[in-house]
């Protein structure tokens, strides 16, 4: 379960940050308040879902992407030499005297019953700290330390990690190099421990709502790989969208229906097949009376909204079923706003939520705020400075927020930050008609 996300010195986060999905005590007068949203695993009290509000350019999508990098570092640092270079290249940038301070990343997650610490930092390029601590609340043990001296090991909480300390010494390790995370080469070499701790941390789903197109093909995915039960959970939650679609299909297509545009993503037509999704709508006579089924194609037919639900509902029930994070940017872009609250309520409820998913989410959706039941701990705003340097605060660090205040309009009053000054944009439009002579064309 995600505790604990911090970071810094990423694009425009310059200072440490700290991103929280534990519960923050319940103060006398707050009477339970939303207690729902809340659930409790080995004495640690954790929010099912989060919202992250701030203005357009305010560097909130870069609190996703620090998830995401991170995720993506320890997934593919072996695999892939560059990642620590382009890290090193999203450092903030807008400071002098700043190439000295290194990336910083570190989360806290709950695994079978423990709380892990893990994290790493990056300097000019390469892995110069890695740390791994493991324990339960205020007492931790350290696993191992990696600093610019070395390693050093917990040999009787890491268990087996002679080989690797031997790997880590070898010079010309294809493995255990500097610009790799150890507990990623770790994993690789079979330890078990922090196998099932990368795995852990790869199960976060991040996802981006507008330009990402994983999600899609994700979906398409399990319609050509899945069981058959999961494409009809998908199918009935595409249908309860009132998307006005009965049924989906996946089909190879025939050769003379691909394009070169298809051949080309497709890549070898000799290895790979080229697959299109259909929806099945129903057709009436004059009389509503339902005659026959139509068979289109869907991305001819459905709407951009309806297709971006297609792939978020995969991810969606699939978070839910297993019982993992999912992180969505721009979650409510070509969504209506009831169906971005009833997803939000699908993690909030025990029924649909039983294994206590949760739910981190980018959006400008300033509904939510009134409509989701949210807790002051459950809304982050993130703000910009003069000197482009962005900062996130929870709701709850405002002093003098009554329980019952309104959240939405006091967010777009400006009483939390996070929100665009937009005066100036009257006036230079203005001073441009005055200033070039802008006439009215017929």
């Amino acid at each position: 379960m995600f505790i604990k996300f911090e970071f810094g010195n990423f694009r425009s986060f310059r200072d440490l940050q700290t991103f929280s999905m534990e519960a923050m005590p319940l103060r006398p007068n707050d009477s339970g308040l939303d207690e729902g949203n809340v659930f409790e695993e080995s004495g640690v009290r954790m929010l099912k879902t989060k919202a992250i509000y701030g203005g357009n350019a305010s560097g909130k999508s870069n609190l996703a992407k620090a998830i995401a990098a991170f995720q993506m570092m320890v997934g593919r640092s072996v695999a892939e030499e560059n990642l620590p270079a382009q890290l090193w290249n999203d450092r903030f940038q807008l400071i002098t005297d700043w190439d000295e301070k290194p990336v910083f990343f570190q989360y806290i997650f709950l695994c079978e019953g423990m709380i892990y610490r893990y994290g790493f930092q990056i300097l000019n390029s390469i892995i110069a700290y890695e740390w791994l601590y493991a324990g339960s609340r205020g007492d931790e043990t350290e696993l191992f330390m990696r600093n610019p001296n070395g390693l050093s090991v917990n040999h009787n909480g890491f268990p087996a990690a002679d080989q690797f300390v031997r790997l880590h010494d070898q010079e010309n390790s294809e493995l255990f190099r500097k610009d790799a995370l150890y507990l990623t080469a770790a994993a690789l070499s079979g330890n078990k421990l922090v196998g099932k701790l990368r795995t852990k941390i790869r199960n976060i789903t991040s996802v981006h709502g507008i330009e990402d197109d994983n999600a899609v093909q994700y979906a398409m995915s399990s319609f050509i790989n899945g069981p058959e039960e999961r494409k009809k959970m998908l199918v009935e939650l595409i249908a309860a969208a009132d998307t006005g679609i009965e049924d989906l299909k996946v089909d190879e297509l025939p050769e003379h229906m691909i394009d070169q545009r298809l051949k080309n993503a497709a890549g070898d037509r000799n290895e790979q097949k080229v697959f299109s999704l259909f929806s099945f709508h129903s057709v009436f006579d004059w009389e509503g009376k339902r005659k026959q089924t139509k068979r289109v194609p869907f991305g001819e037919w459905e709407s951009e909204g309806t297709g971006k639900f297609f792939g978020i509902g995969a991810l969606v029930l699939d978070s839910l079923a297993a019982g993992r994070p999912l992180v969505i940017d721009e979650f409510d872009a070509r969504l209506h706003p009831n169906l971005s609250l009833k997803i939000v309520e699908l993690f909030q409820d025990k029924k649909s939520n039983p294994h206590n998913a949760q739910l981190i989410f980018v959006t400008h959706d300033t509904g939510l705020l009134r409509r989701a039941d949210l807790r002051r701990d459950q809304i982050c705003f993130v703000n910009k400075d003069v000197y482009g340097v962005s900062s996130a605060l929870t709701l709850i660090e405002f002093k003098g927020v009554r329980k019952d205040a309104s959240y939405e309009k006091e967010y777009l009053n400006g009483t939390y930050t996070g929100v665009p000054y937009l005066d100036k944009i009257g006036q230079v439009v203005t001073s441009a008609i005055k200033s070039h002579g802008l006439q009215k064309t017929e």
